[in-house]
């Protein structure tokens, strides 16, 4: 049987960090219940489908799914473990926000069969927590580090560069203090204002400053070669891990693996269908009563040549050439000629091993890199 990852979104936030558009909601406990059944519901609508696949890895991702309570969060987990084949090799993570979880968690956690804990950090600075309206401190997000890898061995951390007032040192003091805290893998992202975020308007009427771009891909840089000396290695480009502890489940979206989302706004990618849960309570618990999904698309074979194309060149192994040959039966090379020749030339992409991938500065305007290939 085929592999499957499985994506359960979880919606709900103490509070909204002053950054984020991401789909999420204040927390209510009554919500918070009726929401798990509606999740229940839609893993007994899937049956049939799971049936048929062997799921290897489980991501439960938010918001801060490190709100469900110990009850709700075994209810989830036991529905889903009668619905899914899992595979003996599994990877099982779950994200959690430092205020949030408890010694209590981790180890119901590690009872439910999860073995990979994500704690979302962002910086190991005050000021910097305060201004984008984190509610852990430093100290606080150190402590449950400690206590998670009590537990855990695969450790992921997240974290945010280019935050307004941080500075090179202040990112580096970040990935310096995961590492003595034996995180064995770090998520880097570089800050991104969204349109209607808190933090965007404050940006906009002057009250902050934010990095331009030679600055944020300087310190990105920095960031990197710093990771690396302690021992991470980049596997993605916002992604980095030791001894092998990359995130398997995320790797999936990178290669078009097939995939199943449950929850609000959940996206699904099953042979050549992708097909999206809404994104608000009523309509989403509508369409899991009537067992539909909110919206879909059919890829074509183009579509989905050029979404393997843009997802692999963002991984460090990149594109390689035998590989997307046989999985999409083209020449990759013949058919491409012009734009890999004008992405070579223009050192965006180079070529070694049969594979091609992109250059230190191709990786920094990789947006741009990405049109040739639509």
């Amino acid at each position: 049987m085929n592999k499957l990852g499985i994506y359960i979104h979880i919606p709900f936030c103490e509070r909204r960090c002053k950054y984020c558009d991401f789909t999420s909601f204040i927390f209510n406990q009554s919500r918070m219940k009726d929401y798990v059944d509606h999740l229940l519901l839609e893993i007994k609508n899937n049956e049939e489908l799971l049936k048929n696949y062997i799921v290897d890895t489980i991501f439960i991702g938010g918001g801060t799914p490190s709100l469900l309570s110990i009850d709700e969060l075994t209810c989830l987990v036991n529905g889903l473990n009668e619905a899914i084949n899992l595979d003996e090799n599994y990877e099982f993570t779950i994200e959690t926000n430092p205020n949030s979880i408890s010694e209590e968690k981790l180890l119901v956690y590690k009872e439910l069969g999860i073995n990979r804990i994500s704690i979302g950090v962002q910086s190991f600075n005050d000021r910097l927590l305060r201004i984008i309206g984190r509610l852990h401190t430093a100290d606080e997000a150190r402590e449950k580090i400690k206590l998670a890898m009590k537990y855990f061995d695969n450790l992921s951390l997240d974290f945010i560069f280019s935050l307004p007032t941080e500075t090179l040192a202040d990112v580096i003091v970040s990935i310096d203090t995961a590492s003595e805290l034996g995180a064995s893998h770090i998520s880097l992202y570089s800050l991104i204002l969204e349109e209607g975020t808190l933090l965007n308007a404050l940006v906009e009427r002057g009250v902050y400053r934010v990095n331009d771009q030679v600055t944020d891909r300087l310190i990105y840089r920095k960031a990197t070669e710093q990771l690396e000396s302690l021992g991470y290695k980049q596997y993605e480009i916002s992604n980095f891990a030791k001894n092998g502890c990359y995130s398997r489940h995320n790797y999936k979206y990178w290669s078009m693996d097939e995939y199943l989302g449950l929850g609000m706004a959940a996206h699904s990618l099953i042979k050549n269908k992708r097909f999206f849960n809404a994104s608000t309570f009523n309509e989403y618990f509508d369409d899991v009563k009537k067992s539909i999904y909110h919206d879909e698309e059919i890829l074509s074979h183009e579509d989905k040549i050029t979404e393997y194309i843009i997802f692999k060149l963002r991984t460090n192994e990149g594109i390689i050439v035998n590989e997307i040959n046989k999985k999409y039966d083209i020449d990759f090379e013949d058919i491409y000629r012009e734009e890999l020749k004008k992405a070579t030339e223009e050192k965006l992409l180079k070529k070694c091993d049969g594979r091609y991938f992109y250059t230190e500065f191709g990786r920094d305007i990789a947006n741009q890199v990405e049109i040739l290939f639509v």
